[in-house]
């Protein structure tokens, strides 16, 4: 009798302590909610702000900078006015209406534009007796399509299938209507060789080219952009002024291009 008498007061006792612990931690679970939903719509409003922000900076952002942006910045390229920048590489052909004055230099086709620099530059090397000749010159779209066919069995011939053969050829040669030398403002010098770039040839041109307006084409810092290999025989001609600015900006013509399309020109 009295153990059920005290298992009563006991039980008076801890109901009314156990439902309030069950009502706080309800409250609690409430109000931990509330600033949970605080918190989180705090977050939210904070992300809102942000993308409004970014899209309003793109919006506002100059067209030629959202152009360097883009995965492949020469599609649909619009070439610059200045004829001595026109860009053909593997992603821009060129231009329809393109058209070349040849003249004649050791056995090879030039564009006129570029023929009275050429030879004072080979002039101006003579007499420090370092000599330059032109292999190669102005090339027809015909023409292109013989030699890199003519690589490619090269390649065929070497063990390689196919695919291999003719990838392995576009590394150094460029596709029919792709080419530099369609514009007759490029000349491949000497031996075209990859020794050209230990001779004394080579080096006189690293120092004295950019004053008769020509560049090396494609450098080996530089395959990713221009998506060919170091070509230390490939000289490109855009003009003294360019061809100073190339050089001080350590930029291929890809880069300078766009460079010049940022700053507005057209």
């Amino acid at each position: 009798m009295k153990r059920t008498e005290s298992f009563r007061k006991n039980r008076s006792v801890t109901e009314p302590l156990a439902a309030g612990i069950v009502i706080g931690a309800v409250l609690l679970c409430i109000v931990l909610s509330y600033f949970g939903y605080l918190h989180n719509r705090e977050a939210v409003r904070k992300a809102a702000s942000t993308a409004a922000q970014a899209a309003a900076q793109v919006q506002n952002r100059p067209e030629s900078q959202l152009e360097q942006e883009l995965d492949d910045p020469f599609e649909n390229y619009i070439q610059l006015s200045d004829p001595l920048l026109v860009l053909v590489n593997d992603r821009v052909p060129l231009p329809e209406n393109w058209q070349v004055i040849p003249r004649m230099i050791d056995d090879e086709q030039v564009d006129l534009k570029m023929y009275g620099d050429l030879t004072a530059m080979f002039e101006a090397a003579g007499k420090e007796e370092v000599w330059f000749w032109v292999a190669s010159g102005y090339r027809s779209v015909e023409e292109q399509t013989v030699i890199l066919d003519r690589a490619v069995q090269e390649n065929l011939d070497a063990g390689m299938e196919e695919k291999s053969a003719r990838e392995e050829a576009l590394k150094t040669i460029a596709r029919p209507g792709y080419s530099e030398h369609h514009t007759g403002l490029a000349v491949d010098l000497n031996d075209v060789s990859d020794n050209f770039e230990e001779t004394a040839a080579y080096r006189w041109l690293s120092e004295h080219a950019a004053e008769y307006g020509f560049v090396q084409r494609y450098e080996k810092d530089k395959v990713e952009i221009t998506g060919i290999d170091n070509e230390s025989w490939h000289y490109r001609y855009v003009g003294k002024k360019h061809a100073g600015e190339m050089k001080r900006l350590d930029m291929c013509l890809e880069e300078y291009v766009l460079y010049l399309k940022k700053k507005g020109i057209k």
